[in-house]
């Protein structure tokens, strides 16, 4: 073989890895992007005294009333359900709202884009020798590759990943992936509050040692991330909003960052929602923990002149 031929060839492999590396990484991302975070952050302040998970939204000069739901991103198959009220609430609204724009046909190649580090840095150099094998020891056994390929991702995909294997299920299901589906069947519109070149940057200007440590806390707390999120789902199909809330209030590992990751992001949503909402009746579907406590959504829409009642 001819010295351009091994160029070729090293080249076609080199490109094969990158896609390899893209679409391990987009797997996670695409379900758990939002409560991979939003499943440690929400604080300890009370939340509703209703259990629901669907919200009407009604008065401030609408002309027919929206809802509000909230979503776990990634559940098993088992534990799925979508009461008689959602099913209706989408056949009465004219549009459906995601945080993301799920069916937009650059969706996947825009995650891929956005979620590796500028100039396809490797950011492997950054770990010390400890967290390095910590890290390798869970990527190379869970995805079969370590900080070698997977550290041209950014640690916010990094810790999606982590997060995606805490949650054993023989079959996932997804709230959002009905929703498109649905949309379709529907033919009607589905548009998103928040861009994928948002998302994948909310860590962008944090010290890289920063980043590094909820990667590496993240893979040392596996285990009771686990037993994390059975209880969390227990909660979300009582659909108690406070104790989804109570449950994740003390954990350290994303401590100081619930501005960045929810209260900034809801208080965003709100003149989005109003105008959305103005234009025609919609069904609005985000994450579970950005309803409930005094910055969440549910208050902040009240703050706003809404009416927002429990419609379960």
């Amino acid at each position: 073989m001819n010295v351009q031929s091994k160029q070729t060839d090293n080249t076609v492999k080199i490109e094969e890895m990158k896609k390899k590396i893209k679409n391990i990484v987009v797997k996670g991302l695409v379900f758990v992007l939002s409560f991979a975070f939003g499943m440690f952050l929400a604080k300890a302040t009370k939340a509703q005294d209703v259990n629901a998970l669907l919200w009407k939204i009604e008065g401030n000069g609408l002309e027919a009333p929206s809802y509000l739901y909230g979503t776990i991103h990634a559940i098993c198959q088992e534990d799925y359900f979508m009461k008689e009220s959602v099913k209706e609430a989408l056949d009465n609204t004219g549009q459906i709202v995601l945080e993301l724009d799920m069916d937009d046909p650059q969706f996947m190649a825009k995650m891929q884009k956005n979620i590796l580090n500028a100039g396809m840095k490797n950011i492997s150099p950054e770990f010390n020798e400890e967290d390095k094998a910590l890290v390798n020891e869970f990527l190379k056994a869970n995805f079969g590759a370590d900080l070698t390929q997977l550290g041209i991702v950014k640690p916010f995909g990094l810790v999606a990943m982590v997060v995606q294997k805490t949650i054993q299920c023989s079959e996932m299901a997804s709230y959002e992936q009905e929703f498109i589906k649905v949309a379709a069947e529907k033919e009607v519109e589905l548009i998103g509050l928040e861009t994928v070149e948002f998302q994948t940057s909310l860590f962008d200007n944090e010290p890289m040692e920063v980043q590094i440590k909820m990667l590496v806390d993240g893979i040392k707390d596996f285990e009771e991330g686990q037993e994390e999120f059975k209880k969390m789902v227990d909660y979300y199909k009582a659909e108690d909003l406070e104790g989804m809330q109570m449950l994740v209030a003390d954990s350290p590992q994303f401590a100081g960052f619930e501005d960045i990751l929810l209260t900034n992001r809801n208080k965003d949503w709100i003149p989005k929602i109003g105008d959305i909402v103005k234009d025609q009746s919609s069904f609005i579907a985000v994450g579970a923990l950005h309803l409930p406590g005094e910055n969440g959504v549910i208050s902040l829409l009240k703050k706003a002149g809404y009416s927002i009642t429990a419609a379960d």
